[in-house]
């Protein structure tokens, strides 16, 4: 297994976006998108849909632990979304996008 931060993707970002890849506290965030069902019945029609933010640039060992996973949304019905996914997913990449374009005030502890 290797870390992301060895990939041809973390790098062609780094390329693409120096000023970010420079910064050690900008966050590289990872979505994933799974369906499940709940109730292990597969003749069951209810579906649920938990939509994750992983945090990539922790180191190997901590970027999978449960504590750096956070459930953004969870999409739940009486069938799978399909492709009106889209719909739920708008308001999560619109905020995505407004992290990327103005970026948010946190606190720095280092500081």
């Amino acid at each position: 297994m290797r870390h992301l931060a060895n990939s041809l993707q973390w790098k062609t970002i780094d390329l693409l976006y120096p000023d970010f890849g420079k910064e050690p506290r900008n966050l590289r965030l990872g979505f994933v998108l799974d369906g499940m069902n709940p109730f292990d019945n597969l003749s069951s029609n209810h579906s649920s849909w938990p939509v994750l933010l992983m945090i990539y640039n922790l180191p190997p060992w901590l970027c999978m632990k449960r504590k750096y996973i956070m459930l953004c949304m969870m999409i739940v019905g009486p069938r799978q979304s399909g492709n009106d996914i889209d719909v739920y997913l708008t308001p999560l990449i619109e905020e995505l996008i407004k992290l990327w374009v103005d970026g948010v005030n946190a606190f720095d502890g280092n500081l």
